[in-house]
């Protein structure tokens, strides 16, 4: 079965709110009244330390004297008082904005005063265009990316079906604006696929679930692994000593138990990305592994690896080093020749 709203299929009840502001914003404020594990992430993140959340209010869209709407509200006693501004995309809320919400925090003098930022752009871009503080109150920015992974790592610590619910519902729902950040990457993350079984006594292979279930699945990236924490635009799968296919990531999801997904699966406790692929691009001509490690995984450009252009993926990756090496020489004022002739050390290391 499925849901549509106006031709859209509802993956999540905060979309039935739409995919704007309001819903995006409406969507964190229910998830830290109900998820106790996420309000503390997120303030650990925001204030460098865990304060006392536990009698949290929760306030959406509160008007106040400076004539302002703010999007969210958190407030705990005087022991803290935040305030969160979402923009879609790259954009960030402008300083007039919110100096208007400065005294509104001053004012009710609570222990920790934030404003915080929320928007698809990275913590770099932010840092170059807000200050670290307004008025005297700290001013930190989140990404949608951000708030996704520490909702991600929420569900981990969560035990309550209810809050798990919930947190998996977000994390659906802010997929709509984490895509915004990497809808025009054009990196491939590179994988390895065996053709062994994944489940002893079955004949279901690692390449079946890509070939015929049309999926791919990892854990989910949290610095003790070196997977990913977050969804890549595309992924490459080789396998056989050379490139087989490139697919787009057309949606994901993320489950505890893969197996609840299709009994063919593993059988797993810990976080997992789910990834539904889109149709396969196969390179222009076969394009073997090079001088690159069996299994290692890897990011390279999608043009490099499907034009044509390169006779192995080992020659595809040392361009895409190269390209990197000369665009960082030139920041630092080298001249190409210069980035170029340094970026030649790279050595890939042996494989098939």
């Amino acid at each position: 079965m499925a849901v549509y709203l106006h031709g859209t299929e509802i993956t999540n009840v905060f979309r039935l709110l739409g995919a704007d502001e309001n819903s995006a914003s409406f969507a964190l404020g229910w998830a830290f009244e109900r998820s106790a594990h996420y309000r503390r992430l997120v303030a650990e993140v925001v204030f460098g330390e865990t304060p006392e959340l536990d009698d949290v209010i929760v306030s959406l869209q509160t008007h106040g004297e400076d004539r302002g709407y703010t999007d969210v509200e958190l407030r705990s006693g005087q022991q803290l008082h935040a305030i969160l501004e979402a923009k879609l995309s790259w954009a960030l809320p402008s300083l007039d904005q919110l100096n208007r919400y400065v005294d509104r925090l001053r004012n009710e003098g609570a222990k920790r005063q934030r404003l915080i930022s929320v928007s698809a752009a990275d913590q770099l871009y932010a840092s170059r265009r807000l200050p670290s503080t307004l008025g005297g109150v700290g001013l930190s920015h989140l990404s949608w990316s951000d708030l996704q992974r520490l909702a991600t790592k929420a569900v981990t610590l969560a035990s309550r079906r209810e809050e798990k619910l919930w947190l998996r519902h977000l994390i659906q729902h802010l997929q709509e604006f984490t895509s915004m950040e990497r809808q025009s990457s054009n990196t491939v993350y590179m994988v390895v696929l065996s053709n062994q079984p994944m489940v002893v006594g079955q004949a279901h292979t690692w390449i079946d679930v890509v070939e015929k279930d049309s999926c791919y699945f990892h854990p989910v990236g949290d610095g003790t692994n070196s997977w990913p924490p977050q969804p890549p635009n595309y992924i490459g799968f080789r396998y056989g000593g050379r490139l087989r296919s490139v697919h787009h990531i057309d949606s994901f999801e993320v489950l505890q138990d893969l197996s609840t997904c299709n009994p063919l699966w593993l059988k797993t406790d810990t976080a997992h990305f789910v990834y539904r692929l889109g149709p396969p691009m196969c390179p222009a001509r076969e394009m073997r592994n090079g001088n690159i490690y069996p299994t290692g995984r890897f990011e390279c450009a999608i043009d490099t690896l499907l034009s044509g252009a390169f006779d192995t993926i080992s020659d595809a990756l040392a361009s895409r080093n190269e390209t990197k090496a000369c665009g960082s020489a030139l920041r630092k004022g080298q001249r190409p020749r210069e980035a170029s002739a340094a970026s030649s050390s790279f050595k890939s290391p042996s494989g098939g």
